[in-house]
């Protein structure tokens, strides 16, 4: 009789990373055209060239699969921006974010994209806000906390818009420029809470 040779380990790891490789390809090629409402399971299939019950192997849903690639991304941006986090300086954290994101810009195009994830990048700055917030009350000592965490929102917010733009707009800028005009954005933000416009630069210094 015959006798089939059964797959190694090393075989089969290799064969679920490069169907996982090509379902997460297809889902973001797709969400260049069209929201993720408006993508089904099929489609996926189809474009990866896999059949639809390799698919619900892997996956539950194109939901599904699009929060693991957020949440891989989300991880390796984390884990590129630890030692910046005990800095203590803004400047840093946001290189160190800005230059995570470029490393993995093909994939932050799409997810910034139109048809992307508006959260995700709200979600990666807000990895930031205990540090950025610390900073804050450290150089205005009287700022109430109410305060300090409307500044974070409009902060945040901010941030993400012009960090969007920036990716999307093919990231000429070094990460260091980026971080060092959201920097400055913040410390005005500062000045005005401490009553003293002018002292900006001052707390640019600090």
């Amino acid at each position: 009789y015959c006798k089939f040779k059964e797959d190694t380990p090393m075989k089969s790891d290799r064969r679920v990373r490069y169907t996982r490789m090509v379902l997460k390809q297809a889902l973001l090629s797709l969400m260049l055209e069209r929201p993720i409402t408006r993508i089904t399971v099929t489609e996926i299939c189809e474009r990866a060239e896999v059949n639809r019950a390799t698919f619900y192997a892997h996956y539950a849903d194109p939901y599904d699969l699009l929060a693991r690639i957020e949440n891989e991304l989300f991880e390796s941006i984390r884990r590129s921006i630890a030692g910046g986090l005990s800095s203590g300086s803004l400047r840093r954290i946001l290189t160190d974010i800005c230059s995570s994101i470029r490393e993995n810009g093909a994939l932050c195009r799409v997810i910034f994209s139109e048809y992307g994830d508006r959260e995700f990048l709200e979600r990666v700055l807000n990895i930031a806000r205990v540090e950025s917030v610390a900073l804050w009350r450290s150089i205005v000592p009287h700022a109430g906390e109410r305060e300090l965490e409307r500044m974070y929102a409009f902060f945040s917010q901010g941030s993400a818009a012009v960090i969007r733009g920036w990716v999307l707009s093919g990231m000429q800028d070094a990460p260091e420029e980026i971080a060092a005009f959201l920097e400055r954005i913040s410390m005005g933000g500062l000045a005005q809470i401490a009553g003293n416009p002018e002292k900006s630069a001052e707390f640019l210094v600090k």
